[in-house]
C-alpha cells in the first residue's frame, strides 16, 4: 500500500444533519453525517496498515483525528453515513478509504467499520475500536480487526449485545459455509480435505467476493480479544440462488433453531445437514 506524509488538515465536526468543515485543499462534499465525532479517514490508514499488511509498520496506539488527509483528495458522506475518501494518482498509487460510525459506547469510546482498497478488485474491511481524548483531535486504547473482501468475509454488521459488549459479524459465502465443519484447519488442510470430503460440490459451492450467502460469521469483541459466536440465520436468499446454495444456507436455519443462532452441539446438527446438501448436490 501507498504511505502519504502530508501538512494539510481537515476536521470534521458532524452534527445532527449538517456539517462545519475545516479544511485545506481537501474538497468535501455533502458531509450530512449524523455522528458528533470528527475524523479524517486518512489518519486510519496506520490503523488499517498495521491490521491489514504484515509489511507494514505496527499498529500505532493512538492516532490524530486531523491533519491526515493529502491535498488530491475528495472527501463525500453519503445518506447512510459512510464518510469517503478518493485520492486518485497514478496508475497502482489510488487509494480509496472510507468509514462510517459502527457503535458509540458511550460519549467518547466508539467502534468504527472501515474499508479500504488501492483500486483494485478487493475492498477490505476492518472494525476499529477506540476511544476519543477529551479534545476529540486523537484516537486512543486503539484496537483494529481486519475482516476481508466483501463476501469473503467482510464485515457485514456490529451490535451490542445485552452484555453490553461488541458484537460483529463477517459475511460468508455458500462455500464457507460447506467448509465451516473444516474452519479449525489450517488453510492448506482444509483445501486438500475438502476437494476430498465434498468432491465436485467442493468447486461447485460460489465462492466469490459478490456471492454472499444468508449466513453471517458472528464475533464477540472483548478489548484486544474476538472470538467467535457461532453462524447467523439471516435469510434463505433470492430465487436465482442455485440449489446447494439454497441448501447450505436452510442448513443453518434448521441447525440454528429459533434464535437463529448456530452454537454448542447445534454444530454437529450443521456439519450433519452440510454433508446432506453435499451429498445430493453430487448425485444430481
Amino acid at each position: 500500500m501507498k504511505s502519504f506524509v502530508f501538512a494539510t488538515t481537515i476536521c470534521f465536526v458532524v452534527m445532527a444533519g449538517s456539517a462545519t468543515i475545516v479544511f485545506a485543499g481537501v474538497k468535501t462534499v455533502g458531509l450530512q453525517n449524523e455522528a458528533a465525532i470528527s475524523i479524517d479517514p486518512a489518519c486510519l490508514w496506520p490503523i488499517i496498515g498495521g491490521t491489514m499488511n504484515p509489511d507494514a509498520p505496527p499498529m500505532p496506539a493512538s492516532v490524530p483525528t486531523v491533519g491526515c488527509a493529502p491535498a488530491t483528495a475528495t472527501i463525500t458522506e453519503d445518506e447512510n453515513g459512510w464518510v469517503r475518501l478518493a485520492d486518485e494518482g497514478p496508475e497502482g498509487e489510488s487509494r480509496y478509504t472510507g468509514f462510517r460510525l459502527a457503535q458509540r459506547m458511550n460519549n467518547r469510546v466508539i467502534a468504527l467499520h472501515a474499508y479500504d482498497s488501492g483500486g483494485g478488485s478487493g475492498v477490505f474491511s476492518s472494525l476499529i475500536t477506540g476511544e476519543l481524548d477529551a479534545s476529540k483531535d486523537r484516537l486512543t486504547d486503539i484496537h483494529s480487526f481486519g475482516f476481508g473482501d466483501r463476501c469473503n468475509g467482510g464485515l457485514a454488521k456490529t451490535h451490542l449485545a445485552e452484555n453490553g459488549r461488541l458484537r460483529a459479524a463477517a459475511n460468508m459465502t455458500p462455500w464457507d459455509i460447506m467448509m465451516s465443519p473444516l474452519a479449525d484447519l489450517s488453510f492448506e488442510d482444509q483445501w486438500s480435505l475438502g476437494a476430498e470430503r465434498y468432491g465436485a460440490a467442493f468447486n461447485e459451492a460460489p465462492g466469490c467476493a459478490s456471492c454472499c450467502s444468508g449466513v453471517i460469521r458472528e464475533y464477540e469483541v472483548d478489548g484486544a480479544e474476538m472470538r467467535e459466536i457461532g453462524l447467523r440465520y439471516v435469510r434463505s436468499g433470492d430465487q436465482n440462488w442455485d440449489p446447494l446454495s439454497v441448501c447450505l444456507a436452510e442448513a443453518v436455519r434448521h441447525a440454528a433453531g429459533a434464535d437463529s443462532l448456530v452454537t454448542g452441539s447445534e454444530r454437529d446438527v450443521l456439519n450433519s445437514a452440510i454433508a446432506a446438501c453435499v451429498s445430493s448436490a453430487n448425485s444430481n
